[in-house]
Formats: C-alpha cells, sequence, structure tokens
C-alpha cells in the first residue's frame, strides 16, 4: 500500500516507491504513475472525509445510542483517520515528482495511518460480532452502548499491537523483522475473517429460523387455523369466521353469564360472519368466541384497558421469545446493510494479502518477476475503496439513514 510503502515494501528495487533518498527527477512512467495517484488519492480524501464525517453526525446526534451505533461510528472514525492520512500519500508523491526526500514527519503519520488502516480490520470484526449477539440472543444479550465502546477501543489496542513490529522494521529494518511485520497483519486478518464467517453464518440460520416460526405463529402446525375454526365452527352450528387474526379469550365461569362489563378489558376476537346461522347458547359462545365488545362503543379506561398494548399470545409455543415482526425486519435490513459492508471489506483487502503473499514468497529466497510483484502492489490500492464506500452503503441499504443525511444537510443550509 502506498500509504505504508516504507514497512510493507520488501525490497526497494521492485516497489513502485522507494524509502531512499529522492535527488533526481523521476522518468515519464513514476511521472505518469505519480499524477494518477495524486488524483486517486485527492478523491478518495474529499469522499472519505465527506462521507465518515456525516455518517459521525448522523448516529452522534441520536438520542439513544445502542451498540450498533457506536460501532458504526467506531469504524466511520477510522475511515476517517484513514482518508485524513492520504496527506502523507500526496507528500511522497509531490517529492516524487519535484525529486526531493521526503520529511521525517511523514513516518510518523504513516505508523499512524497504519494504525487506522488496521483497526478498520478489528473493528469489522466487532460489527460482526455485535450482530450474532444482537440477532441470536435477542433476550441474553451481553453487548451494550458501553461494551460497544470498550470494543472500539480494544480494536484499536490490537492494531497498536499489530503495528508494532512494522515501526520496528521501519526504524530498524532488517530480514526478521520484515518477515515478522508482513505476517502479523495477515494473521490478523485471517483471524477476522474467521470472526466474520462464523457469526454471520449463525446469523442467517437465525435469521431463516425466526422467519419459519413467524410463519408457524401465525398459521399454526399442520392445517391453517382459519380452516380449523371454520370447521369448528360448522360443527356447533356457529357463524362462519374467515380472515381474522386470533387472540386466545380469557377462561371465563361457567357460572356466570357473559356480560358486556366482563368483556370490555380483555383481549378481543374479531369476528366477522358470512352468514346468519342458527342462533347459539350461552355456553357455545363462552366456548368458542371471545369476550366481545358491547355495541354501546363504551370503552374501559385507560388503566383497565392496558392488556390490550400487549402482542397477542401464538399458538406456537417455539414463538413465545422471539422478538416482534416489526423489530425482525428491521434487524434483518440493519444485519444485511452491515454485512455488504464486511463482503466489501473481505473483497478489497483480497489484492493486498496477495501481495503480500507474494512479498513472503520472495523474501524467503523465491523467485518472482520484479513485474510481478509491481502490478500486485499497484493493485493495493483498492484497500481504500473500503473506507470510502460505506456511506455509500448505507445511503442506499437504509431508508432511515437517508432520511437522516437529508435532515444533516438541511441543517447545515445558510438561513
Amino acid at each position: 500500500m502506498d500509504n505504508a510503502s516504507s514497512f510493507v515494501s520488501t525490497t526497494t528495487s521492485t516497489d513502485p516507491i522507494d524509502d531512499g533518498p529522492l535527488t533526481s527527477g523521476p522518468d515519464v512512467g513514476m511521472t505518469i504513475n505519480a499524477i494518477l495517484k495524486l488524483i486517486f488519492y485527492v478523491i478518495v480524501m474529499i469522499l472519505g472525509i465527506l462521507g465518515n464525517s456525516l455518517i459521525l453526525k448522523v448516529y452522534w446526534s441520536k438520542p439513544q445510542k445502542t451498540s450498533t451505533h457506536v460501532l458504526i461510528m467506531g469504524l466511520a472514525w477510522v475511515d476517517l483517520m484513514v482518508c485524513v492520512c492520504r496527506v502523507y500519500s500526496l507528500g511522497f508523491f509531490i517529492c516524487v515528482l519535484l525529486g526531493r526526500e521526503l520529511p521525517s514527519v511523514f513516518t510518523v503519520i504513516s505508523i499512524f495511518n497504519a494504525v487506522n488502516v488496521f483497526a478498520s480490520i478489528t473493528v469489522t470484526g466487532a460489527i460482526a460480532v455485535e450482530r450474532y449477539d444482537c440477532v441470536c440472543r435477542p433476550g441474553k444479550r451481553l453487548l451494550n452502548h458501553r461494551w460497544a465502546k470498550l470494543m472500539n477501543f480494544g480494536s484499536y489496542l490490537a492494531a497498536v499491537a499489530v503495528c508494532i513490529p512494522i515501526t520496528i522494521n521501519t526504524l530498524s529494518p532488517s530480514v526478521t523483522a520484515r518477515k515478522v511485520s508482513l505476517t502479523s497483519p495477515l494473521l490478523l486478518y485471517l483471524a477476522v475473517v474467521f470472526v466474520v464467517v462464523i457469526c454471520y453464518g449463525k446469523v442467517y440460520q437465525a435469521i431463516r429460523k425466526h422467519v419459519k416460526v413467524n410463519v408457524l405463529s401465525r398459521h399454526g402446525p399442520g392445517p391453517s387455523w382459519s380452516t380449523a375454526v371454520e370447521a369448528e365452527s360448522r360443527r356447533h352450528d356457529a357463524p362462519v369466521v374467515k380472515g381474522v387474526t386470533f387472540s386466545p379469550a380469557l377462561p371465563s365461569s361457567g357460572k356466570e353469564p357473559l356480560t358486556a362489563e366482563r368483556s370490555r378489558p380483555r383481549s378481543v376476537f374479531v369476528v366477522s360472519a358470512t352468514q346468519a346461522g342458527p342462533s347459539t347458547t350461552p355456553t357455545d359462545a363462552r366456548r368458542h368466541l371471545a369476550d366481545v365488545p358491547s355495541s354501546t362503543g363504551n370503552r374501559a379506561p385507560a388503566s383497565q384497558n392496558h392488556e390490550d398494548d400487549r402482542e397477542p399470545r401464538t399458538p406456537n409455543p417455539q414463538a413465545r421469545d422471539i422478538p416482534s415482526g416489526t423489530t425482525m425486519a428491521f434487524q434483518r435490513k440493519t444485519t444485511r446493510m452491515l454485512f455488504v459492508t464486511s463482503v466489501v471489506f473481505l473483497v478489497t483487502w483480497v489484492p493486498y494479502w496477495l501481495y503480500i503473499a507474494v512479498a513472503l514468497h520472495k523474501t524467503n529466497g523465491g523467485d518472482v518477476h520484479p513485474n510481478v510483484l509491481s502490478v500486485l502492489y499497484n493493485c493495493t490500492l483498492s484497500v481504500y475503496i473500503n473506507n470510502v464506500v460505506n456511506p455509500f452503503i448505507y445511503g442506499l441499504a437504509s431508508r432511515r439513514f437517508r432520511k437522516d443525511c437529508f435532515d444533516v444537510l438541511r441543517k447545515l443550509k445558510p438561513c
């Protein structure tokens, strides 16, 4: 990567960027390469700074922040820092074009940039763990917004630990330090990939299970409830009930007649008769119909009618501990959005790790053509797409995020 060329290069003779003094002017090929990369990094800085700042503004303004919001803000922050640190790349290529030596202060910027680059990897893994905790353990969640803050901090510390051998290789280059500096980020990436695959695999299974349980909770096992109730209604000469939502009636004593006063605060069983049938006795009515509100339209006080706000009990016992349909739909959309960001992360980092694998092979004495290593090295620019594209993914996947962005931009307009 150009952002960390001084500590990921395996040999100065094959790297497009040389750490040595640039006393002579560049040739035509190097000039074109430097100009194209300058344009690329300017675009990365503009889109990345604006997009990630917008993410931070949107989620920071939310009054109640969840663990998901905190982790998204953590990822946006490290992506923002990576884009800001593109100042290092711009300064380096300007020095290439001018034939001057890079100031020593840029070495500090490159190390700080490397920490944020690898922190984006670890935060992506933390988001996968949070999605597993949110979807697969809705009633026994371990993470809240405070734990999410600790996960962001821990992810940053893990990135700092990975960058220690890289810093050592930068300040005191050696073959051993170079191998360790190349291997440690690769191990970190493989560990995060393992976590992402396991967590999102469990999330996918949980979502499929929730969908099946929700279907059973609406229709019941075996024949549909509408068919069963229709048959039961015919057997007792009751009006046929079709296309209604069922809620179990509260048991009533056989000694007390069914009255309108007792029916008001109870769960309602809406009945739509398609045709009139023979009248039923009070006993049959209590047995097959829930309490029906009186035709006068009077309603009980709010303090007595609190049971109506509860979710209806489902006939299927497997659906007792699952979230409501609206909650699950929202969680599925959020999970899909964050899963796409993880896929983009995995894909955009593949060229970089191919380069690292080939560089390690060459460091261990393998025969690698210099042009192959140079082409792979230039392909590592795809890493920065991961730091820029997340705002666009959120905007395409979440209508609520688009609305919040428009609200933020509207407030920024001058009066």
